[in-house]
């Protein structure tokens, strides 16, 4: 297990999110556990991921598997798009709510949209968000999603699975597409996957 700073650590403990275990359709949120030398945890490592030891949460689909937890690779997957987040800023993507719940921490976070394709993610998960007046939650799809001329100061784009290049043409298509819509934007591991080419 590679060491952490003081920093990071932090940094992923504030990531962690405190959802109850529950279910909506075909979509759940439930606990895991993280041991140390587990193999899961040496299997990890091995990819580059290795995880904090701990209970973690994570977005479960019955047919697709894990789609997103808190876990260690996933808070610095996202720790420069927090650094970056202010005034407006849209998450396409809602998945475990972690990045949406960091950033409402920050004062200079004004507003956030948020587009999550699938109305049973934003009802178990974008419950937590309701009462915030600062977020909008729009049930769409957001390759396709027509904005007209609104523009944020950050955009970030989460809406993938997993790791794959088969992501690399979607991620190109939503950097065009908000491309005059922000002053920064940003993917998901879009520097990992692009490596993924040359390996």
């Amino acid at each position: 297990m590679e060491r952490r700073t003081k920093k990071e650590k932090e940094w992923i403990n504030k990531f962690r999110v405190d959802w109850a275990e529950d279910s909506l359709g075909l979509w759940s949120v439930k606990y895991f556990e993280v041991e140390d030398k587990s193999i899961e945890n040496l299997r990890l490592a091995l990819h580059g991921r290795p995880c904090i030891p701990g209970t973690y949460s994570k977005l479960v689909h019955q047919h697709r598997g894990i789609i997103m937890s808190d876990t260690t690779a996933e808070a610095l997957d996202h720790y420069e798009a927090y650094q970056q987040a202010k005034g407006r800023v849209l998450i396409n993507g809602l998945g475990l709510g972690c990045f949406l719940r960091i950033i409402l921490t920050k004062p200079e976070v004004t507003h956030v949209d948020v587009v999550e394709i699938d109305k049973d993610v934003i009802g178990l998960v974008g419950r937590y968000f309701f009462s915030d007046e600062r977020v909008t939650i729009h049930c769409a799809n957001a390759l396709t999603y027509e904005w007209g001329r609104k523009k944020w100061d950050v955009v970030w784009h989460d809406i993938w699975d997993n790791l794959c290049t088969d992501n690399i043409e979607e991620m190109e298509r939503l950097r065009t597409k908000f491309a005059k819509h922000c002053d920064w934007q940003g993917c998901w591991c879009e520097t990992e996957v692009a490596n993924m080419l040359y390996t």
